[in-house]
């Protein structure tokens, strides 16, 4: 078992060579003042890795490529988080007893609102016909709203319109649907 004050050093020492790349890798998905405070927040967690993972006889925590798996990692979980914080407020009574009405547990126990189509399987379904990367950039771009600038410089892709615009050509080949019309076909079940 390694000491705390070897834990310690370690630590100092990672943070000072490579303070620099944790926060280059994290504004890729962060911008302004979130940085910093994803960067405080990385640094917790990272200690907390080194404390419960490090052995002296493997050493991992000395490649750079290790580290950007970690801070990558780590940064995306903190986008997850963000994006699951969203609230959504009603403004007035009238609007909220639309939505309890809507989302009832009454009725179904499903999330989707009565006479709504489940686009959620439908979009599923489409997705099965791309790479995990594709994928990604798609929910990147429509599902988070991430900007394409931003998504190219985290996916590495020079061009994300045209590529995007090259991924909806290939679902429409390889999936069949043509138009709303024939996506409403090919999945019965929305309407």
């Amino acid at each position: 078992m390694v000491d705390k004050k070897h834990i310690d050093v370690i630590f100092t020492e990672i943070l000072n060579r490579y303070q620099g790349f944790f926060l280059q890798q994290i504004r890729l998905k962060f911008e302004g003042e979130e940085v910093f405070d994803v960067y405080q927040e990385f640094c917790i967690h990272f200690y907390q890795i080194l404390s419960t993972k490090y052995s002296t006889d493997i050493d991992l925590f000395n490649t750079r490529s290790w580290l950007k798996a970690v801070v990558s990692n780590f940064s995306i979980s903190m986008l997850r988080k963000k994006h699951k914080k969203r609230k959504v407020t009603l403004i007035s009574e009238e609007k909220t007893s639309i939505a309890r009405a809507n989302y009832s547990d009454e009725s179904n126990n499903t999330d989707q609102p009565k006479g709504e189509p489940d686009y959620f399987h439908a979009m599923s379904d489409i997705l099965l016909h791309l790479s995990k990367r594709d994928a990604l950039m798609l929910k990147l771009k429509y599902y988070y709203g991430v900007p394409s600038a931003r998504i190219s410089r985290i996916l590495n892709v020079a061009h994300v319109d045209v590529t995007i615009g090259r991924l909806k050509q290939r679902i429409i080949r390889k999936s069949g649907v043509k138009d709303l019309d024939s996506l409403l076909r090919a999945y019965p079940w929305l309407t």
